[in-house]
C-alpha cells in the first residue's frame, strides 16, 4: 500500500472512534456541550493517526534510515501532515 493510501486508511480507522461532541465546561459556567462538525472530527482523527505513526516510529527506533519500514512510516507521517 502506498504511504498516501495508508495515511487515508488510518484517518478512516480513527474517524469512527472520535467524538463530534466536545464539552465546553468552564469553572464559572454551567455544563454544556456543542457539536464540533465534520471538519473538526476529521482533524481529530488525523491527530490520532499521527500519534499512531509516531508510536510506530518510536517503538521501532532500531530501524535505520536505510530501512524500508522506517522510510515507509516516515512517508506516511509526511502524508498525514500534508492533508
Amino acid at each position: 500500500m502506498k504511504p498516501k493510501d495508508k495515511a487515508k486508511e488510518l484517518i478512516k480507522k480513527h474517524y469512527n472512534f472520535v467524538s463530534g461532541w466536545t464539552s465546553t465546561n468552564c469553572p464559572d459556567e454551567k455544563p454544556s456541550a456543542q457539536f464540533e462538525g465534520e471538519e473538526m472530527k476529521i482533524g481529530r482523527a488525523k491527530q490520532c493517526a499521527l500519534i499512531t505513526v509516531k508510536n510506530m516510529l518510536e517503538e521501532h527506533s532500531c530501524y535505520t534510515l536505510n530501512d524500508e519500514r522506517w522510510a515507509y512510516w516516515t512517508q506516511v507521517e509526511i502524508e498525514l501532515n500534508a492533508t
